[in-house]
């Protein structure tokens, strides 16, 4: 499963009433292992690559990228803190199958 697969997984877990953070689908895709240290777990070199993929559903209309709460605008940098709401698919939509 690719980062894009476990944002959506989770999305869909989590519903469109709810927000997650990139960090909560790097620790889901990344488990910290009993031989990491704290502080240096898999999962935090991986919340850059996060929110790429998240910004890169957002640009396909699959999740809204929030910062402070809106709606972000993803053809424009994102800085700082952001959450994500997944976006149900409409009734009928078909499935790209990458």
């Amino acid at each position: 499963m690719d980062l894009s697969d476990w944002i959506l997984a989770l999305g869909a877990q989590k519903g469109p009433a709810s927000t997650f953070t990139p960090e909560d689908v790097a620790r889901a895709a990344f488990p910290v292992g009993p031989k990491e240290e704290k502080g240096k777990e898999r999962w935090r070199s991986q919340i850059r690559s996060v929110r790429a993929a998240a910004i890169g559903l957002a640009r396909q209309g699959k999740l809204h990228v929030l910062r402070r709460g809106d709606i972000a605008d993803v053809s424009a940098p994102i800085k700082g803190l952001i959450q994500l709401r997944w976006i149900e698919p409409a009734e009928g939509a078909e499935s790209s199958g990458d």
